[in-house]
């Protein structure tokens, strides 16, 4: 029978379970996209807190992306979905799941008021009726890889 007490194997351990730590801490960070350019003002509210959007934020499900009047967002989706919001926008990122290895998963996005540019990404090529934007009046199931949605109006 096999020794395990060795320092050898002790410090082997120790190796695994650091990289398998830093595997969850990556994966947790990873978000759900990020924010690749900005311009203007722009803000994001996330679990009751409004805080200053950078170049590279993780986005996470459930973020809510306020544009003022001068202001512009793209972000970037883990599934390499490209959203751009312009000028007095309010999109909320209510349901975000992708697997990249299998390209399974969904997207659920609210465009309370403003603009969106969508050019849709690698889950919409897998399974297009798993991706969804709602505006005021509309619900768009996603079946093309570029549109515009316009909903204008103030906030409410």
């Amino acid at each position: 029978m096999k020794n395990f007490n060795t320092p050898f194997f002790a410090r082997g351990l120790a190796a695994c379970a650091l990289a398998l730590l830093a595997c969850g801490v990556a994966q947790a960070d990873e978000g759900i996209g990020r924010v690749k350019r900005l311009s203007g003002q722009v803000s994001l509210d996330r679990a009751g807190q409004t805080l200053p959007v950078q170049v590279g934020m993780v986005l996470q499900q459930g973020d809510r992306l306020r544009t003022g009047a001068d202001g512009a967002a793209g972000l970037t989706l883990n599934d390499d979905t490209l959203l751009t919001a312009g000028p007095n926008s309010s999109l909320l990122l209510s349901a975000f799941s992708f697997n990249p290895t299998t390209h399974e998963g969904g997207m659920n996005a609210t465009l309370a008021h403003g603009s969106l540019h969508v050019v849709s990404g690698l889950i919409t090529k897998k399974a297009p009726d798993k991706v969804t934007f709602k505006a005021r009046s509309v619900v768009l199931g996603v079946r093309g890889t570029e549109f515009i949605i316009d909903a204008p109006g103030d906030e409410s």
